[in-house]
């Protein structure tokens, strides 16, 4: 008798994803509601804005030049072709979709969520940021193409490219720290109903093999790791705010923005990383090439 390798059930995996595209949903109108819509939300990222000094800039851009529309564009017919090349064409036109789509949306959000003047700032609106909304569906895009067993090495250097776009975006004061919020909620939308809806990314045959446990398990305890580091550094930026001067109050408070903006592209990864059920499972099996045994 022929053992069947153990199955993922269809409707779990689809739920969980309908569940991360709701989650992402939610996000975008209550940050901004919160954030953009009310004079205290106006106030404290203003004055996160305003802590903002020549002396605490990167030394370059680069992270940031990098995103513009040739750029995007030429990503999205990489994916397609890596797709295709895969055998995966399904695969590689949803994560196209995921990358313009994402794009799409927060510009069209930027366009009608306006800022109202009701806490005397003259700075315009940028609610959410499409930097950081193209950095992180980027990133999904190109795991969803990539083999399971290479996804830990992507995820952790395209994580440290999101987070640095996070945060040169606000510590050049080119966004508020709701504008990243706000673009983690866009990209995790439409990463959530393509891989909910569109074609199923693993197939479990050998090209998704999961490999070793370990480097699986480092993904999951770095991004842990981090996401602790930033709530502590950016709950003692606020304690700092409340006992130091304006000044320091102002540069405190633009440390802990950069925090909950890195905190929250890592809370995004790391619940895609879950879903996408690499954390915990055992290698999957070899599926031999003439068989019809396939895997969840």
């Amino acid at each position: 008798m022929t053992s069947t390798p153990r199955r993922t059930p269809d409707g779990a995996r689809r739920w969980r994803w309908i569940g991360l595209a709701a989650v992402g949903f939610v996000i975008v109108p209550l940050v901004y509601a919160a954030a953009v819509l009310t004079p205290t939300g106006q106030r404290l990222e203003d004055a996160a804005l305003s802590g903002v000094r020549d002396t605490d800039l990167f030394g370059s851009d680069a992270a940031l030049g990098v995103i513009s529309v040739p750029v995007v564009l030429l990503l999205v017919v990489v994916i397609v072709a890596v797709g295709f090349a895969r055998r995966r064409l399904g695969v590689g036109l949803g994560a196209g979709i995921v990358v313009l789509a994402s794009a799409g949306t927060s510009t069209l959000v930027k366009d009608i969520a306006a800022r109202p003047e009701i806490a005397g700032s003259t700075t315009p609106n940028s609610f959410p940021s499409g930097h950081a909304t193209i950095a992180l569906a980027a990133l999904f895009a190109v795991l969803m193409v990539t083999p399971r067993r290479f996804r830990s090495a992507v995820i952790l250097v395209g994580a440290a490219y999101v987070v640095l776009v996070a945060n040169q975006t606000v510590v050049y004061g080119w966004h508020r720290v709701s504008d990243i919020v706000g673009a983690c909620g866009v990209a995790l939308f439409w990463l959530g109903i393509v891989r909910a809806f569109g074609t199923r990314v693993d197939r479990g045959e050998r090209g998704d093999r999961d490999g070793a446990r370990g480097p699986r398990r480092l993904v999951t305890a770095v991004m842990l790791v981090g996401i602790g580091v930033g709530v502590v550094v950016g709950a003692a930026a606020v304690l700092l705010t409340v006992s130091g001067g304006a000044d320091d109050a102002r540069g405190a408070l633009l440390v802990a923005g950069r925090m909950v903006a890195s905190t929250s592209v890592l809370v995004t990864l790391l619940a895609v990383w879950l879903a996408d059920g690499l954390h915990h499972a055992a290698p999957t099996p070899r599926v031999p090439a003439t068989g019809t045994t396939r895997v969840g």
